[in-house]
């Protein structure tokens, strides 16, 4: 028997944008257009810890998570699986080395970006509260966490194909 061939690594669709701004909408819809493995770490961080993790070990929880999503993502795609990565990707560094890993595997790079005012994303994220395993974000998280935000960068546009939303 033969081996296989070799196989083309899939593309990482990585969604960009702040709590609210519609990433797991937009990650849904994409799972099913594009027949991709959707890794939402909101949910995960629900599955595992429910839904109010507590805030002093929530940094340490959501870096296990983000850990055992990435050695499965990167295992989708070196299988040539498409995937979706659903975490905003809030800093640069961490876009940067989404675009250090996807060069590492070979695999195409498309970044979304999604923006909504504040006040709308805020609308979102109460509704999102009331819903059943959703993980909730208090107020004065979303007015915390605001500031940790950073944009995409002019600079950035041409380092990978971006869509905007």
């Amino acid at each position: 028997m033969g081996l296989m061939p070799d196989r083309m690594p899939g593309r990482i669709h990585a969604l960009h944008g702040f709590i609210g701004s519609g990433k797991t909408t937009l990650a849904r819809t994409l799972e099913t257009q594009l027949g991709a493995l959707r890794f939402t770490s909101d949910e995960w961080m629900t599955t595992l810890y429910g839904q109010d993790p507590p805030a002093d070990e929530f940094p340490v929880l959501f870096r296990r998570v983000m850990t055992v999503m990435e050695a499965q993502w990167t295992r989708a795609v070196t299988l040539g699986v498409p995937v979706i990565l659903d975490h905003g990707f809030w800093a640069r560094a961490t876009r940067d080395e989404l675009r250090s890993q996807a060069s590492a595997l070979g695999a195409p790079l498309t970044l979304y970006v999604l923006a909504v005012p504040d006040a709308e994303a805020r609308r979102r994220v109460q509704a999102r509260n009331l819903q059943p395993g959703a993980l909730l974000i208090a107020d004065d998280t979303f007015d915390l966490f605001r500031p940790r935000f950073e944009p995409l960068t002019p600079d950035e546009e041409a380092l990978q194909q971006v869509i905007r939303y």
